[in-house]
């Protein structure tokens, strides 16, 4: 759950999870900043901020398919031709790392497993990016990452660090 009531018992908690509202108000024109003032104030200070942009948080579901939509457009812009192609010497790198991170030895990494590949690589996303990025590794939206989505999620990484 996103947020527990804490000024007024009026106030429901949402089921909807951090990283898609702040996906959510981010692709509707808010700030990080003003996310983060908003966020600090919770869930009211996220819906007055929803507001001030002309959107709503109180329906769940066209918050999800407004993120979902946002998602698949901004797959769709990063063009395969853009991508450099992985060396055999990358992907043998990559297979010795992925089945290092691949701890259940299933063949994919859960949330878990790949928030793990993450740190030890260097990227230190917080909490609500990593929620984001396993997200977009996660092509098939299956809840595991295939080597293949591992490899496409460093070669989309690469491309936008460019």
């Amino acid at each position: 759950r996103l947020f527990a009531p804490r000024r007024s018992a009026r106030v429901t908690a949402m089921t909807l999870k951090a990283g898609e509202v702040r996906a959510y108000l981010l692709a509707n024109g808010v700030t990080k900043a003003q996310y983060d003032k908003a966020e600090g104030r919770g869930l009211s200070g996220l819906q007055e901020l929803a507001e001030s942009v002309n959107c709503t948080l109180k329906d769940e579901e066209t918050v999800r398919m407004a993120v979902t939509a946002a998602r698949a457009e901004k797959k769709a812009t990063t063009s395969e031709a853009a991508l450099t192609p992985l060396t055999a010497e990358e992907r043998k790198r990559f297979a010795a790392a992925f089945e290092h991170f691949d701890k259940d030895k299933s063949g994919e990494l859960d949330v878990k497993e790949f928030r793990s590949a993450m740190l030890d690589s260097g990227m230190c996303p917080y909490p609500y990016e990593q929620e984001e990025l396993f997200k977009t590794a996660d092509m098939d939206g299956s809840g595991t990452i295939t080597f293949e989505e591992y490899c496409h999620f460093i070669q989309v990484y690469r491309a936008k660090q460019s």
